[in-house]
């Protein structure tokens, strides 16, 4: 943009002086600010709405007040705090925590090596602000690297609440509507890539992307349009120990973070987050108790993920004997892709 076409900086907006443009937005420049009411340096988020259709303008509104609105539940040092909204003339503008950092995206773009400690560090970092998420009603819907800003001291916190699901049963139209697609494509799960409804599990699909990038530096399913959606709805990705030097015992947490079917998924960031600090600790990322409450007496120790489950897998998946599959879920009942299997089984009229 040149500078004759470039908009005129503001001084102020609101009761917020501007003292300078921090970056670029998705829709418009994020300004460096000062609430002098608390003498407290704040990021100012606007859209330039003059350049946006009625309706693109009205739901730019729309998308700052429910992200005050789903932040303002949020007290958490993982979450960048919102603190207010507003529209100045042509301008909408969202407040918040100013962070001095960058973008975990910058990292990743920059091809700039995460060791695995960082890795698991942020991580833990980010399951924890889902996970509080969660608990207070509020689904992200849009986890991914360009969202989770890393502080000075190299923490990660989550931001950009603006097409997040608050659960509140007096507001109206908060609910995504069945076929209405949200989120950014690479970090969708196969659910939010059909527009089917979504819940916290959708979080942990793109929370295992985003564990995906920090172990290999690139993303497990690649592509445009049509082919992206194949891969993350039909097609494992490469696991990272083929990818990168890593144990393959990780594999097994991006296989259940990455499951197809949201009950194969774990179930919580919380979940997620414990099998990461069980590896920390020199354990198996499985829970015992869960694995021991569903193991029959007998049964043989195989660890979900383990290389013989996936041959075991890949020669039965695509099997149309129900009994072949049936014999996949015996022999491996806590198996990565049990959930699969059993929807094949059911599929072929088997017993699943």
């Amino acid at each position: 943009m040149s500078e004759s076409t470039a908009p005129e900086q503001p001084k102020t907006l609101g009761r917020y002086e501007v003292r300078g443009v921090l970056g670029k937005g998705a829709m418009g420049l994020v300004y460096d600010g000062l609430d002098p009411k608390l003498n407290r340096r704040v990021a100012i988020k606007t859209i330039l709405t003059r350049k946006l259709s009625p309706e693109a303008a009205r739901m730019a509104n729309v998308r700052f007040a429910r992200e005050v609105k789903a932040v303002a539940r949020l007290s958490h040092p993982h979450v960048v705090q919102v603190y207010d909204f507003g529209n100045e003339g042509d301008l909408s503008y969202i407040v918040m925590e100013y962070i001095k950092g960058r973008e975990l995206k910058d990292l990743f773009d920059n091809k700039e090596a995460i060791d695995l400690k960082t890795a698991f560090k942020l991580m833990l970092q980010l399951l924890a602000a889902l996970d509080f998420a969660h608990e207070a009603g509020i689904v992200h819907r849009d986890v991914k690297p360009a969202n989770m800003m890393i502080d000075a001291a190299g923490n990660a916190k989550l931001a950009d609440f603006g097409v997040a699901r608050v659960e509140d049963p007096d507001a109206a139209g908060e609910k995504t509507r069945v076929g209405a697609v949200i989120g950014t494509p690479s970090y969708m799960s196969p659910e939010q890539m059909q527009g089917s409804p979504v819940d916290r599990r959708s979080d942990v699909w793109a929370a295992g992307v985003v564990f995906y990038q920090l172990l290999t530096g690139q993303k497990p399913f690649e592509g445009s349009n049509w082919a992206l959606a194949k891969k993350v709805i039909m097609e494992d990705p490469v696991w990272p120990s083929k990818v990168v030097q890593v144990n393959p015992v990780l594999d097994r947490v991006v296989a259940r973070a990455l499951a197809k079917d949201p009950e194969g998924r774990y179930q919580s960031a919380k979940a997620f987050s414990d099998a990461l600090k069980r590896i920390l600790e020199g354990k198996p990322p499985e829970d015992p108790a869960e694995a021991a409450a569903a193991a029959p007496v007998g049964a043989a120790a195989v660890a979900p993920g383990s290389e013989a489950e996936k041959e075991f897998w890949d020669g039965v998946k695509d099997s149309d004997d129900p009994g072949d599959l049936e014999l996949y879920v015996e022999t491996f009942p806590q198996g990565v892709f049990v959930a699969e299997a059993k929807k094949r089984i059911a599929e072929l009229g088997g017993q699943g």
